[in-house]
């Protein structure tokens, strides 16, 4: 893919264009040519995305566009070959594409290579790199309420999200996580993952019957299943009572102000990170890969929100 002058003929040039019936050439100004970026998902309809990415073009006085688009999955292939031929400067990545659009790049960042999954994909001239933002940007969003640096993490769930935030807590230092999962397989690849490619050790606790009880040591907490987003008042099986003041406590879901476990967590006087506030994040990330410029992630926010009606 051409730089971001060449594709666009950046600058005083001029495109010459041969009208119809052998009239003279017209001279096309540049600037007609748009900036653009797009999602990639399936279902696509209600992603805040598309709003609030337009929201920062124009808060940072950009000329670009962003595109949603539905993709099926048996057309991938076509759309990323599209995305290619066309000169977009970045994809945001949505389900269920995290994982399969890897094949379709040309290299992946570090993050992205030991979490497995893509939701960023950033144009470097004519190559498509994949990254993973969401756990960089939780791990952000952590260091803003405590130094994570030797402390203890436990994680709910063992999914995508689960192994992104998990690699990015080690890589800020968090020194020990605890991976709590229905499913003992994914949890125990997991803990074999957070051990062979960081610094961090792991270990699994199976959720059964019984609530796990949340050690009292525990500096960070995250949901990372999908159950918040799916239904905010359902209970999850852990106990919290030994949480507090010192302790961040977070659900990733993004399509609600609460969940049972924030809840919870503000009723013990913990520290809240909602999904909304690590969705808005991690797409600026992206934003700033792509643009090269830092997005207020407050109007971001508030742009969300007002889609989200939350």
């Amino acid at each position: 893919m051409a730089s971001s002058a060449a594709a666009w003929g950046a600058g005083s040039s001029s495109i010459e264009l041969e009208a119809v019936g052998g009239a003279h050439p017209t001279s096309v100004p540049s600037e007609t040519l748009i900036e653009k970026c797009c999602l990639i998902a399936n279902p696509a309809a209600g992603n805040p995305t598309h709003y609030l990415v337009e929201q920062a073009f124009a808060q940072n006085d950009l000329d670009w566009r962003f595109m949603t688009f539905e993709v099926e999955p048996a057309k991938l292939g076509d759309a990323m070959r599209g995305i290619r031929a066309l000169g977009f400067h970045g994809v945001k990545v949505g389900e269920p594409f995290n994982e399969p659009v890897i094949e379709h790049l040309d290299e992946l960042t570090d993050v992205a290579k030991r979490c497995g999954s893509v939701n960023c994909v950033t144009a470097k001239d004519d190559r498509l790199v994949g990254d993973n933002t969401e756990g960089t940007a939780f791990a952000e969003l952590v260091r803003q309420q405590i130094d994570p640096v030797g402390r203890h993490a436990t994680i709910i769930g063992a999914g995508r999200l689960a192994r992104a935030i998990a690699v990015a807590l080690a890589d800020a230092g968090i020194a020990a996580i605890t991976v709590a999962s229905r499913k003992e397989t994914p949890g125990q690849q997991l803990v074999e993952l957070i051990q062979n490619q960081t610094a961090a050790k792991a270990t699994f606790v199976s959720i059964g019957a019984n609530a796990v009880v949340v050690e009292p040591n525990t500096a960070v907490l995250v949901n990372a299943t999908s159950l918040g987003s799916s239904n905010p008042d359902a209970k999850l099986p852990v106990n919290i009572d030994s949480l507090g003041a010192k302790s961040v406590v977070a659900d990733v879901a993004y399509n609600t102000s609460r969940t049972w476990l924030t809840h919870q967590a503000a009723e013990r006087g913990c520290r809240i990170i909602d999904g909304l506030s690590l969705y808005v994040e991690q797409t600026a990330l992206a934003l700033q890969a792509w643009t090269g410029i830092k997005s207020d992630t407050v109007t971001m926010r508030e742009a969300a929100e007002e889609f989200l009606g939350i």
